[in-house]
């Protein structure tokens, strides 16, 4: 049964596992033949409160500008289908927390960044870590929402809340 819905506020969608995943307003779902596909931020849309690095030099300026605050990272490349399912999760971490710094970087957009990945040691995505200070304070990888929610709020402080 080919189906077509189209919608920017909270939106749900199934998977095989029936259970229902919630995507905050910044997405769009469109179901086509079976098949759920969510949509980045579009006109009038936005990214939250989360920056964009693609080499050490962008993350360093911006972890810069944090101070002694959280940065949360996430790691990601243009093909990895979990990564775009955790991203809206991670903008409206950014939204809700704004004291906290939120740094997307793309592995996989030219050599500097793919030079960062290999730095760091990375070799899965999603990836998340978390730095205060300048100094590594948490790092785990997969797309589990309450996971990613869990590990940014357990690493701010008091003020950052």
């Amino acid at each position: 049964r080919a189906m077509m819905m189209t919608t920017t506020t909270m939106t749900m969608t199934t998977r095989t596992t029936s259970k229902a995943v919630y995507a905050p307003k910044m997405t769009r779902t469109r179901r086509v033949n079976n098949r759920t596909l969510v949509i980045r931020a579009g006109a009038g849309e936005t990214d939250g409160n989360v920056k964009f690095a693609n080499n050490k030099a962008e993350f360093e300026a911006v972890s810069a500008t944090a101070g002694a605050g959280l940065v949360a990272v996430q790691i990601s490349t243009k093909t990895c289908g979990p990564c775009k399912v955790i991203y809206p999760t991670f903008v409206g971490l950014s939204n809700e927390l704004p004291k906290v710094t939120f740094v997307k970087i793309m592995g996989d957009t030219d050599l500097e960044s793919r030079a960062l990945m290999k730095e760091w040691g990375v070799r899965v995505v999603p990836l998340f870590f978390l730095f205060r200070n300048g100094e590594k304070v948490g790092e785990w990888s997969g797309a589990k929402a309450d996971v990613l929610r869990e590990n940014v709020l357990a690493a701010c402080n008091a003020d950052e809340k």
